[in-house]
């Protein structure tokens, strides 16, 4: 017990330093570049991210419970393979991001197409990231060495310099080379576990992402509802854009920090050997998460419209309407990732799980973009609450499935 309490506080000690360190760099963008320079900044964030979850290729949704079962020698295997992978993915994907941000921005008449263009090449590029690689292990320290240290250095750096006359760009370039950094630094800690007998090959790497394919197609559908809604909301609600995204932004730090819950848990749900245990351990992980997400829910509603005109230098105030908006999200996605990510995973229902994403984005996308429309911020928002009910009613029906399937002892469909 006191083992995995000194793990939940390591899991999330690293998530809130990777969430504070972007509140650094917000200020210094608003009070140098204003409201135009955060918008570009937030929508190469937007669309990288995006294309950062095409390129983790579902590892990040199949590796920490496939690393838990595995012997040190066939982890290394696992870190190197999916580097390679994702490696091969980043060469495809980071172009198209690239361009998409930068005809977004100039669409909008943006005098930051460069730091939009840039933001999104470092978003991509973080899709490299060894954390799930750590989570499995159960060594959240590393995740400090690996990324969240140098990232917090870089990026503190970045606006100090910004503030000092530095280009923009100077901001994005530093999570850029974080994001380079965090691989490198991954396999470097991990080294000591190869085994001189691994073999790689152009053809291992292209039968892995065959493997991938169908966690990828998770993580990749779920993120036109997750990692796009500022695009969205810039191409149909532009005048509302820097609400939405002051809010979004807040909103997915917060939920950083908060997914050290079922990243503590992913060990313990991947150890289950007895259809009752697993059983129990999935409803105890909902119940813990979806109890953490309402109280998070809550403080995210009361504590935005405070923080808010300080971080983001007055350029931005929220009403507290769209704040409890942003609040429901929360404690939606937390739900989210116990019911999916845990829960379905460990009764190898990925495909379930895609099926659940791909309902997320097929209510969430025109959702979003129509109410954005017609409604500014707070439609934008009530699209992203119509999508996660959307998403959590079908990964509930497909749990409720799974367990009596392994109840009875018949193999899932």
């Amino acid at each position: 017990m006191r083992r995995r309490l000194l793990q939940l506080c390591a899991f999330l000690l690293i998530p809130a330093l990777s969430a504070v360190t972007p509140l650094i760099a917000i200020p210094a963008i608003t009070a140098t570049s204003g409201a135009a320079g955060w918008e570009a900044y937030a929508l190469g964030l937007s669309i990288g991210s995006a294309g950062g979850v095409i390129v983790e290729l579902g590892w990040p949704v199949t590796g920490p419970q496939r690393v838990a079962a595995e012997s040190p020698g066939a982890r290394w295997t696992t870190l190197v393979t999916s580097v390679r992978t994702r490696l091969l993915a980043l060469v495809v994907v980071s172009p198209i991001a690239i361009a998409l941000s930068a005809l977004v921005t100039v669409n909008a008449d943006s005098d930051h197409t460069g730091t939009a263009a840039l933001m999104a090449l470092a978003s991509v590029t973080a899709g490299l990231s060894g954390n799930w690689f750590f989570t499995g292990t159960g060594h959240p320290l590393r995740i400090l060495t690996s990324e969240a240290l140098p990232r917090a250095v870089l990026i503190t750096g970045s606006s100090v310099a910004l503030l000092a006359g530095a280009p923009l760009e100077t901001v994005p370039a530093s999570y850029l080379l974080s994001a380079i950094i965090s691989p490198i630094v991954s396999l470097l800690l991990a080294r000591r576990d190869r085994e001189s007998s691994s073999d790689f090959s152009f053809a291992h790497d292209v039968a892995a992402i065959r493997e991938q394919l169908p966690a990828m197609g998770v993580r990749s559908i779920g993120a036109l509802y997750m990692a796009l809604p500022i695009t969205l909301v810039g191409i149909f609600a532009p005048s509302a854009l820097s609400t939405f995204a002051a809010v979004e932004r807040l909103m997915r730090m917060g939920l950083t920090v908060l997914q050290a819950v079922p990243n503590v848990l992913q060990t313990w749900m991947g150890s289950a050997r007895s259809p009752g245990e697993r059983r129990h351990r999935a409803t105890r992980s909902i119940l813990i998460c979806g109890a953490v997400g309402v109280l998070a829910g809550m403080v995210f509603t009361v504590a935005t419209p405070i923080v808010t005109p300080f971080l983001f230098t007055g350029t931005v105030e929220v009403q507290w309407s769209l704040a409890a908006l942003g609040g429901i999200v929360v404690a939606l996605v937390c739900i989210s990732r116990a019911t999916g990510g845990l829960a379905l995973v460990a009764y190898r229902r990925v495909p379930a799980l895609t099926v659940s994403t791909a309902a997320g984005a097929v209510v969430g996308v025109p959702a979003i973009s129509l109410l954005a429309a017609a409604g500014g911020a707070a439609g934008g928002f009530v699209g992203e609450i119509l999508a996660e009910v959307a998403a959590i009613t079908v990964q509930t029906f497909a749990l409720l499935s799974a367990m009596r399937a392994d109840d009875h002892g018949t193999d899932p469909p």
